[in-house]
């Protein structure tokens, strides 16, 4: 009896340690999953402002974001991304001023921390730096 019990209960520990390795996984994977297609949009976004505004670019890196699923990812990663897509739509307001730039993304970035915006553009440009800091944190935890 008592090796029964002894049994039963290693096979508990045991599951329970697989189930929990087995959540990090699945959360570790959400994690990758979502970075990698960030990754993506990132490279349509910093080209297609060559031939859309800077605005609709952006418009549609956010919108790409947004469409991303995270379940599955801890909810405080899910939280930071949201922030990084909010602070991206934060700029839109200063880009909007300026309809008719193209060029490659970090091109038209160092011409706006020129222009007459560029006290509010670079506050803004340094919030998407924050933000992204933020969700990197947990793909290297």
């Amino acid at each position: 009896m008592k090796t029964c019990f002894f049994i039963l209960t290693l096979c508990c520990l045991v599951s329970c340690k697989t189930g929990s390795s087995r959540a990090t996984l699945v959360q570790t994977d959400c994690i990758s999953r979502v970075i990698a297609i960030d990754d993506s949009l990132g490279k349509i976004r910093n080209r297609e402002c060559e031939n859309l505004s800077l605005s609709q670019t952006i418009a549609n890196y956010t919108k790409g974001m947004a469409a991303i699923d995270t379940k599955g990812c801890p909810e405080a990663f899910s939280k930071a991304y949201r922030s990084h897509k909010d602070a991206w739509n934060a700029v839109l307001p200063v880009t909007d001023t300026y309809p008719d730039l193209r060029g490659e993304m970090h091109v038209l970035f160092k011409e706006l921390e020129r222009s007459k915006d560029s006290v509010e553009f670079k506050k803004l440009q340094a919030d998407i730096w924050t933000t992204w800091g933020e969700v990197e944190r947990f793909v290297k935890k």
